[in-house]
């Protein structure tokens, strides 16, 4: 098992005195992700990034997700909230920034859609097992597809429910599965298919909070429960390239369990196929 961590400390410099009207800048100064970062990311299927929010943004973004999970009905306390299209333009504003788009540009090109977000929370001592899985098959998307955008508002390590993944296991096309009726996840990858060693095999994510990590929408990952006394809040961001296959899939509105479909957003770029992307969901 390899453990991808990183205990700098963060420190947000003083914003230029042309942006000093502003709240706050929400992507960290010494966010880089350059030759070597995206090589890990083609041969490997991830790259961790060692500074993503600002501490600013970092504090605004816990705030707007301990109040979107305050609004959950009930006791849940294992939480996945699809947020943008539910008039959190926070989050939005988060996903539209340009310094991302400029890695996710990148991964997949020019035409940058915008096909996810949520808000994967688990509180302390809750939560459940998430088998091994690959994104695109599960949320039924395929064609060009970018890394998902993984943010932790929380440091995370294996005792507070953070994720693992299969390194360069990324280029094996979609994996066999076998179903799992009545769960969130209701399919995992079939256990014969992962290898006997995975836990030497896999990498887990060790990450302080407003780091990133990036990783291929095909990348096997799964996630173990919270077994400690912190939280695990985190941000999930989900991108492909315009042109690619657009599957139907509905998401849940987390204050009353209401199915919504899915939307497409044109984040930068071209409608290349013509299929009358929307740019925003606040227009």
């Amino acid at each position: 098992m390899k453990t991808e961590c990183n205990t700098s400390s963060f420190h947000t410099p003083t914003p230029p005195e042309k942006y000093r009207h502003a709240n706050f800048f929400m992507i960290h100064s010494q966010f880089h992700y350059g030759d070597a970062e995206h090589a890990q990311y083609e041969t490997q299927g991830f790259c961790i990034l060692d500074h993503f929010l600002t501490d600013a943004a970092l504090t605004s973004c816990r705030e707007h997700v301990d109040r979107m999970v305050d609004g959950v009905p009930g006791t849940a306390v294992e939480v996945m909230i699809g947020t943008h299209q539910r008039d959190q333009r926070w989050l939005w504003e988060l996903a539209g920034e340009e310094k991302l788009l400029d890695m996710l540009e990148r991964q997949i090109g020019p035409n940058i859609v915008l096909w996810s977000t949520h808000l994967l929370c688990k509180s302390p001592r809750t939560g459940s097992l998430v088998p091994w899985h690959q994104d695109a098959p599960f949320w039924n998307v395929s064609g060009k597809l970018s890394g998902g955008v993984w943010i932790p508002l929380d440091d995370v390590d294996e005792g507070n429910g953070t994720m693992s993944v299969l390194p360069g296991w990324h280029t094996r096309g979609a994996l066999p599965t076998n179903a799992r009726p009545g769960e969130i996840f209701d399919h995992e990858i079939d256990p014969e298919i992962v290898p006997d060693d995975v836990d030497e095999r896999k990498v887990v994510y060790c990450l302080k909070a407003g780091q990133m990590a990036t990783h291929h929408t095909m990348i096997p990952h799964s996630s173990v429960p919270n077994t400690s006394d912190r939280w695990r809040r985190l941000i999930v961001l989900r991108y492909m390239a315009a042109d690619g296959q657009f599957g139907a899939r509905g998401y849940t509105d987390y204050r009353t369990g209401e199915t919504f479909p899915r939307r497409f957003f044109l984040m930068r770029g071209k409608d290349v196929n013509g299929f009358g992307l929307e740019h925003s969901p606040f227009e």
